[in-house]
């Protein structure tokens, strides 16, 4: 028996669900649940549970036995749709079997970070899944391969290298920001607020410019600008 998180679920024939889970052993699986679409399921978001796999890794994946496994996290609110912010992101910047050190307890520590809305928990919810992905740049150097002067100013360029440009230019940041950003600093004056703008244009270009459900939800009830996704 493993412990998992529900990340997302969708019909799947008659009373099944295919399922999107994050394992204790830190992999997103696709699974088949049988039944899972019935009224007494026991699979829903933020509620962890426990649960066999069948199946081989390289086919389909059977959860079998899904038993509850502690209290449900009861986001409501902003908290709620920051929860479900997480799993949208995770689902579509990680490809699915991917297996990354430590994210089943940093998704955890989230969900129990925004229970007590602290929402500077999604900075380094996202930070961890952008460099998952390869889609987080190298911020300790610039293009020419000089560490950054703390008092200049420079620019993303290409959403991949730093370059050094003049006061005032568009999207340019001092590099003591730039330094902070890179060192998760974000409890710091202004830096979790550059952290929101920098993750946001991030995440998009990584997704392609997916359409997020869950920001179209924060944006309707004028929050979306205020959360940073």
């Amino acid at each position: 028996m493993f412990k998992f998180w529900l990340i997302r679920k969708t019909p799947y024939r008659e009373t099944s669900l295919l399922a999107t889970v994050l394992s204790e052993q830190n992999r997103l699986i696709r699974v088949v649940v049988r039944g899972g679409q019935r009224s007494n399921s026991k699979l829903s978001e933020f509620q962890p549970f426990t649960g066999e796999l069948n199946g081989k890794p390289s086919g389909l994946m059977y959860l079998n036995r899904p038993e509850l496994y502690g209290p449900r996290v009861s986001l409501a609110g902003l908290s709620l749709v920051s929860g479900l912010y997480i799993n949208e992101i995770m689902h579509w910047l990680l490809p699915e079997g991917a297996e990354l050190e430590g994210l089943f307890m940093g998704y955890t520590h989230t969900l129990t970070q925004l229970f007590n809305s602290d929402f500077t928990s999604l900075r380094y919810f996202e930070r961890l899944l952008l460099e998952a992905s390869g889609a987080y740049p190298d911020f300790n150097l610039d293009r020419e391969g000089d560490l950054l002067d703390a008092s200049s100013f420079y620019r993303l360029l290409d959403f991949q290298q730093l370059v050094r440009v003049d006061i005032g230019a568009p999207d340019s940041l001092i590099g003591d920001d730039w330094i902070r950003l890179a060192e998760c600093r974000y409890l710091e004056k202004n830096t979790e607020s550059y952290a929101k703008w920098l993750h946001r244009i991030l995440i998009d270009r990584a997704t392609g410019g997916r359409r997020l459900v869950s920001r179209e939800l924060l944006a309707g009830a004028g929050a979306g600008a205020e959360l940073g996704l």
